[in-house]
């Protein structure tokens, strides 16, 4: 087969750039403004945040007072869950708390807002079947009752955790349906699994599922 051979093309010329027109003609722009001089230093002064437990021991007191927390509450077993600043309307001119408290007595929640003043004033009260999420005083129960109350949690090994979850309502029509409950789970710390569980309701305070270790089953 005969060697084909290409010739390179030919050299053109490049096409002409044109300068940029702009119609009609930009005039009289301003020139850079002048480097900012020195900074003046700003005053300001850190706003501390208080906490949920100081919230919470400044709320309490006010709530027990008034009447209609009272009425709500007087002869039901409760507890205060916990307490936090409210930020739900920008147009508020006083600072207010919302107080979180679970009546044991009727399963429901009651949610308390106040003006936060000195001291702090109620101004709404609501009730509810939410189950907000336990607080520190009900886990630390939760396990107390677990362990006293449960023979496979007091067999459970001695490194054990307890890891303590709110339960799910059961079905309409249940006989736990509705009641403040938590799952109780107590293994070691090597084991993905829970050795043993443990069902509470907080309300009776007593085990309604004994518990069991699992693979005894």
């Amino acid at each position: 087969m005969p060697e084909i051979r290409l010739e390179p093309p030919p050299d053109r010329p490049g096409l002409p750039e044109f300068p940029a027109v702009v119609e009609p003609a930009v005039r009289d722009i301003p020139g850079p403004p002048p480097a900012p001089g020195p900074a003046e230093p700003v005053a300001w002064e850190r706003t501390a945040t208080p906490s949920g437990e100081e919230l919470l021991d400044r709320a309490a007191p006010a709530v027990l007072a008034d009447p209609r927390a009272r009425a709500a509450l007087d002869g039901h077993r409760y507890a205060f869950l916990g307490a936090g600043l409210l930020a739900d309307d920008k147009d508020r001119t006083t600072p207010a708390i919302l107080v979180l408290v679970y009546d044991y007595t009727d399963d429901r929640t009651l949610e308390f807002t106040l003006d936060d003043g000195e001291p702090p004033v109620l101004t709404g009260m609501t009730a509810g079947p939410a189950q907000p999420a336990l607080s520190d005083a009900e886990i630390e129960r939760a396990v107390e009752i677990a362990r006293a109350q449960s023979e496979a949690a007091r067999r459970a090994p001695a490194d054990a955790v307890p890891m303590v979850l709110l339960t799910s309502d059961e079905r309409g029509g249940d006989e736990h349906h509705g009641r403040r409950r938590a799952y109780v789970a107590f293994g070691s710390p090597d084991r993905r699994m829970p050795q043993v569980r443990v069902l509470v309701d907080l309300g009776e305070e007593r085990v309604v599922d004994a518990g069991r270790r699992v693979g005894d089953e």
